[in-house]
């Protein structure tokens, strides 16, 4: 019984140890600042806003990472687009405290933002379980970098080097005809084979995010992002529109449909905007409304 205690003793000091570490890891915020992980567009954000309260924010998926232009407008939103972000993320961010919005929100839509089973990216600090270890969160990153580390240590690599200015992925150029019915096509057998149930979800999120907005005193509006009008539209996709501007007007929101906004030589394929010419014409289209 004493070598029983003994050992349990030892177990339970492991164990306390070991969650004091990770809770200390979690806590020192090391993995994102550090530079030696790449960060996912949300932590990307934080990054370049560190401010604790974000007045204007403008949320969307990657579609909008890549239109909005911070260093451009006049209007001065946080661009909190995100790769494969979608309302039910911006529900969890706001109730979960992961952001603050000052004054204004604007809810920047398309299919993609609305699409119920949108692969996610799993490092969403939002996605982890209240009982999920730190580190078996942060496994998909932390993993490689131990054994980068081992081998450099062994001599058979090298270290890591530190990147603290990362930022988020943008699209250059514009694809041929051929390549945008090529992906028109793939995005059709993916996300459109099916009916509004694919989209119930955020559009319960959508009108949890009015409801939030009208609690807090924040002026919230929507808008439909442009599309590219070489590509011919989903129906789906305009019956997706049309339901979200019905939500959105029953709320009493500002609806702003861009689909036709924008010509061809604006987008890099069906959705996202080429960032030298596209987005410079969006933002500047935008900021009319933005700022109205």
């Amino acid at each position: 019984m004493t070598r029983f205690l003994k050992k349990g003793g030892l177990i339970a000091a492991v164990l306390i140890v070991a969650l004091l570490a990770d809770f200390g890891l979690a806590a020192s915020g090391w993995i994102q600042n550090s530079g030696y992980f790449r960060l996912n567009d949300f932590e990307v954000t934080q990054q370049d806003h560190p401010e604790e309260v974000w007045d204007r924010v403008i949320f969307g998926s990657s579609e909008l990472v890549s239109a909005y232009r911070e260093d451009l407008t006049q209007a001065n939103y946080v661009n909190l687009g995100m790769d494969y972000g979608t309302l039910r993320d911006l529900v969890e961010m706001l109730e979960g405290g992961y952001i603050n919005v000052g004054s204004e929100l604007v809810l920047a839509l398309n299919w993609g933002v609305m699409y119920d089973d949108m692969d996610t990216n799993p490092t969403y600090a939002w996605h982890r379980k209240w009982y999920q270890p730190y580190t078996y969160f942060q496994r998909d990153r932390l993993q490689p970098f131990v054994m980068e580390t081992f081998n450099a240590l062994m001599g058979n690599g090298e270290f890591r080097t530190s990147n603290t200015e990362q930022q988020k992925i943008f699209y250059y150029g514009n694809m041929t005809q051929a390549e945008l019915d090529e992906r028109r096509e793939r995005l059709h057998g993916l996300y459109f084979n099916g009916g509004m149930e694919l989209y119930a979800d955020n559009l319960a999120a959508m009108e949890e995010i009015y409801a939030f907005c009208a609690e807090n005193g924040i002026r919230v509006r929507a808008l439909w992002l442009p599309e590219n009008p070489l590509v011919e539209l989903e129906p789906l996709d305009v019956e997706l529109r049309e339901q979200c501007r019905a939500v959105s007007e029953a709320a009493g929101v500002t609806f702003y449909d861009m689909t036709d906004a924008l010509e061809a030589d604006c987008f890099y394929d069906t959705g996202h905007l080429d960032y030298d010419y596209g987005a410079v014409v969006f933002t500047e289209v935008l900021d009319q409304w933005l700022l109205s």
